[in-house]
């Protein structure tokens, strides 16, 4: 009677027990930290909180977007790759951030070495804009002036160390004029200045200036893509403009290195259902985001590492040192 009186006891508590040793197991069991290295507002930030909004239905569970602005984005992702790697701590992020910043900014040059990279969310699309009411029609009027006025043409980036900060200086190069490149912390800090009339042109990305052009406040005068925009189809790109340049960021989500499979694949999973969901669809559509054709795992690592050795070469080129 001991005997069964005890199994009985055991196998009630092993029922009771179950469940709950479930629930405290099973990730995620908490609020995922989704980290955003630039302020409210801008391409990047937008992007994260349409993810987040999506990818908590498949998680079941709150995803938190967190900014934290400084080194154009690359103080983000160092909080990211020294967290836990338990899969509550993950962020979004320009590809720029992790192979080009580095090469000419005194921050850690392994960022891709200590992140696990999980999917590309979206193909950043940029370009250079002016106010509605600038005398510069096009970009070659605006090199012309720039040509003839040594320092009084100013560009605003959306940080030092992004794709769009060396492509513009790129352009500069290759036109051999004399301007200001200025670095915001995002595409907002750019928008607000260039209405404002601090300075005279802009460089970011179309969800920030898209709006505005569309509604006449801001005129498009270069597309840094191979083809043309459809807010502004008349523009030409660099290339038809001469200037054997491009440029492509990509924005992807990663967490520190270590993740372990079964959460790296359920984040993945979840943020995948994530950027098909018809809401993030539109929004990323709008914002010249949307990228029917992401990149996963392996293939966006190799993606990156790639990328890397690509901007070495072009910052080389520039002549740009660390600052």
């Amino acid at each position: 009677m001991i005997t069964r009186f005890t199994t009985a006891l055991l196998a009630l508590a092993f029922t009771l027990a179950t469940p709950m040793a479930g629930a405290q197991g099973g990730f995620p069991s908490r609020p995922i930290r989704f980290f955003v290295g630039f302020p409210p507002g801008g391409a990047t930030d937008v992007l994260a909180r349409a993810l987040a909004q999506e990818a908590r239905v498949p998680l079941k569970q709150e995803i938190i977007v967190v900014n934290k602005a400084g080194a154009s984005g690359a103080i983000a992702v160092s909080e990211v790759a020294t967290s836990k790697p338990d899969g509550y701590t993950i962020g979004l992020s320009p590809s720029s951030a992790f192979t080009l910043g580095f090469h000419f900014m005194k921050i850690r040059p392994d960022l891709l070495d200590i992140t696990d990279h999980l999917l590309m969310a979206a193909r950043q699309r940029v370009g250079m804009t002016v106010r509605g009411d600038s005398p510069y029609k096009t970009l070659k009027a605006l090199i012309e002036y720039a040509s003839k006025n040594p320092g009084k043409v100013s560009v605003g980036v959306p940080g030092l160390g992004t794709s769009v900060d060396v492509l513009t200086r790129a352009i500069l190069n290759h036109a051999k004029v004399d301007a200001i490149v200025v670095p915001f912390k995002g595409d907002a800090g750019v928008n607000t200045a260039l209405l404002g009339g601090q300075i005279v042109a802009g460089s970011y990305s179309a969800g920030g200036w898209s709006q505005y052009v569309q509604s006449g406040r801001m005129r498009l005068v270069a597309s840094f893509q191979h083809d043309r925009f459809s807010v502004a189809p008349d523009v030409p790109t660099l290339e038809e403009m001469g200037y054997n340049l491009t440029g492509t960021t990509i924005q992807f989500v990663y967490g520190p290195k270590g993740l372990p499979p079964a959460v790296s694949k359920r984040l993945t999973d979840a943020f995948l259902k994530a950027i098909r969901a018809p809401r993030y669809v539109q929004i990323a559509t709008k914002n010249e985001l949307y990228e029917k054709n992401p990149l996963v795992g392996d293939d966006l690592t190799a993606y990156l590492l790639k990328d890397r050795a690509t901007n070495a070469k072009l910052v080389e080129r520039l002549g740009l040192k660390k600052q």
